[in-house]
């Protein structure tokens, strides 16, 4: 992992982070305390950072911190709200965008791979797995 990585973070660092801002509204049960833990984010630690990043600006355009789901799907991260503004859709596609070039497991540079599911990784993880070439 390079020194330059700020995509990467521990459970426990993103969890710190969520507890920060008191965690987040479940947008499908909202009778449920705040998310506030990783576990919730169906995705690996690799794109941790990428997550707060978005969440603090988010926060910053005046989202109320509703969350419906947060997860891995064809390779790139979908952040899935209960309703946003056209510059909080942007900045969403900003981070779903980003999300197809950083491996996903450690957030160093990484590329859309194929060999089963499809994810985006870097070379080391891999796994041999070539990188993806659409036919189209």
């Amino acid at each position: 992992m390079s020194l330059q990585n700020n995509n990467y973070m521990t459970d426990e660092d993103f969890n710190a982070f969520l507890e920060s801002i008191g965690g987040l509204v479940n947008g499908y049960y909202t009778d449920r305390g705040p998310i506030d833990k990783a576990g919730f984010f169906c995705v690996d630690k690799g794109w941790y950072g990428i997550l707060k990043r978005l969440i603090e600006d988010l926060i910053e355009l005046g989202w109320d911190k509703q969350i419906c789901q947060v997860k891995e799907k064809f390779g790139g991260l979908r952040f899935y709200t209960n309703g946003v503004s056209d510059d909080m859709y942007k900045r969403i596609r900003l981070a779903e965008d980003a999300s197809y070039i950083t491996c996903e497991k450690c957030g160093e540079l990484g590329e859309l791979r194929g060999g089963g599911w499809m994810a985006t990784l870097c070379d080391e993880h891999s796994e041999g797995r070539q990188p993806y070439k659409n036919p189209f």
